[in-house]
């Protein structure tokens, strides 16, 4: 197990988990980031309901990427598809 110290906007984290440190710290900086970012363009104050904003907007970049690669796989599908029908003949 993994354990790093990090601070998300103004707080102080122990995380232990089987993730590379590194990657925690790139994980916090990001959600820090957002956060403030997040804390600038809302009136918001509570951390709690920043939070949770800040969730549901990184949830929302996740599910259009998401959705993004799957049309980039269908696409590499036809494509792999076409490629085989040209080796037939």
């Amino acid at each position: 197990m993994n354990s790093i110290s990090v601070n998300i906007f103004g707080d102080e984290y122990s995380i232990i988990g089987d993730i590379e440190p590194t990657d925690i710290k790139k994980y916090a900086e990001y959600l820090d980031e957002k956060l403030t970012e997040l804390s600038v363009d809302t009136d918001i104050e509570s951390k709690y309901k920043l939070s949770i904003l800040c969730g549901l907007n990184i949830i929302e970049e996740m599910f259009t990427q998401k959705n993004q690669f799957s049309e980039v796989e269908k696409y590499l599908k036809r494509i792999s598809n076409l490629i085989d029908s040209f080796s037939e003949e």
